[in-house]
């Protein structure tokens, strides 16, 4: 019974014990003193103790300050971050002052296409397209003068051309040109022939289809007459006098195809000519020979080449034309005819276009004679107006 009451009495005391300590008077104390006891503490001797750190006070740390010195961390990193915002934003400026945009695209390619040839674009409804365009073509070969004697002969072309172009709708433009022709011709060191005259007037016709899309190239077809308005080569006395044309009527007809295929612009052209007879001649040829008809016959022809856009100010295009002749017919005195034979014609070409103005552009090419009835190098210039 003694024991029982030693054992509840000792169960008491340390029950009261246990509640007075953990109650929040007491446990105020002890963390009071602790307080006054740490004032006495230095910096030093407090620096190991702090064992667990917050983020910020390590954040402070690192950058060599105190967590006092936090506040001008923060000032510092929103510094660096509007620097890095800056940063972004001059890169993304510069890429997008490099991007092409889609209006400037459509110019480019309108350019390479104009300066590869008329036959690649149209004008948009309701435009009056004038232009001016001026060409030279050098020919060079050897001439037996007698049974002795070669000379070099050497034919110099000047052509001026003015196109007028309306666009009947966005799909389909009218042209006309007419060219105006100095011609000079030397043989040897004593004889020489000029000639000035207006040379042969187009007409033409270009009409798109359809439009262009996917694998679809831009298609245009085209077809055309030319007018022997200027000086014929079948009534005049070729021993003394040069021609401006071609001497008769003829019709064509072609298409054109074109492609992005970025970063070029492919184009080609297929094309087929047939020159109209002409009758009615009396050219004399020698004392017993009058040619009285001529049949020029039919002419196919082919071109193809590729541009690329250097800038938003210059473009480069190069391309081959190719062109086989069937033969042409020639009756003499009524009675007996001539056939002569087929021919082929190819030059290589290197043009450039400027844009001058947002609106106006030059365009440049150089041709170069690859058989012996092309020239042996062109040179051509030409400058469009649009209203």
């Amino acid at each position: 019974m003694k024991h029982r009451v030693s054992v509840g009495l000792l169960s008491a005391i340390f029950v009261t014990f246990f509640l007075l300590f953990s109650s929040p008077v007491f446990a105020y104390e002890p963390l009071k003193g602790m307080q006054l006891a740490l004032r006495g503490v230095n910096a030093e001797d407090a620096e190991p103790a702090m064992d667990v750190q917050s983020p910020t006070s390590v954040r402070s740390e690192e950058k060599g300050g105190t967590r006092n010195d936090y506040p001008q961390g923060l000032e510092q990193e929103v510094k660096e971050l509007r620097q890095e915002i800056d940063k972004i934003r001059t890169e993304n400026e510069a890429r997008r002052r490099l991007e092409i945009p889609e209006e400037e695209k459509s110019k480019t390619v309108d350019d390479i296409l104009s300066a590869a040839g008329r036959q690649y674009s149209l004008l948009r409804e309701g435009t009056i397209g004038l232009s001016y365009s001026f060409s030279y073509s050098y020919y060079s070969g050897n001439v037996i003068a007698d049974a002795t004697r070669v000379e070099r002969r050497s034919n110099h072309n000047f052509t001026n051309t003015i196109t007028a172009e309306y666009a009947l709708w966005n799909n389909l433009t009218l042209s006309t040109g007419i060219p105006f022709v100095y011609k000079y011709n030397k043989v040897g060191t004593t004889s020489e022939q000029d000639a000035t005259d207006f040379g042969d007037i187009s007409l033409g016709v270009t009409w798109q289809p359809f439009k262009a899309g996917g694998l679809i190239p831009t298609t245009i077809f085209s077809v055309g007459a030319s007018i022997p308005t200027g000086t014929s080569p079948y009534r005049i006395d070729l021993q003394n006098n040069l021609a401006t044309g071609s001497g008769h009527y003829a019709v064509s007809g072609g298409v054109s195809l074109s492609k992005v295929i970025d970063p070029l612009v492919t184009f080609g052209n297929l094309s087929y000519s047939y020159g109209l007879p002409e009758t009615g001649l009396s050219q004399y040829w020698n004392e017993t020979q009058t040619l009285t008809k001529v049949e020029p016959g039919g002419t196919i022809g082919l071109a193809f080449g590729f541009g690329y856009a250097l800038s938003y100010q210059a473009s480069l295009n190069l391309s081959a034309q190719f062109g086989y002749a069937l033969g042409s017919k020639y009756t003499i005195n009524d009675t007996s005819t001539y056939k002569s034979g087929t021919s082929l014609s190819s030059s290589f070409s290197v043009g450039t276009g400027w844009r001058i103005t947002p609106a106006r552009s030059l365009y440049v090419s150089l041709g170069i004679g690859l058989s012996d009835s092309d020239p042996d190098v062109s040179v051509s210039v030409k400058l469009p107006f649009e209203f």
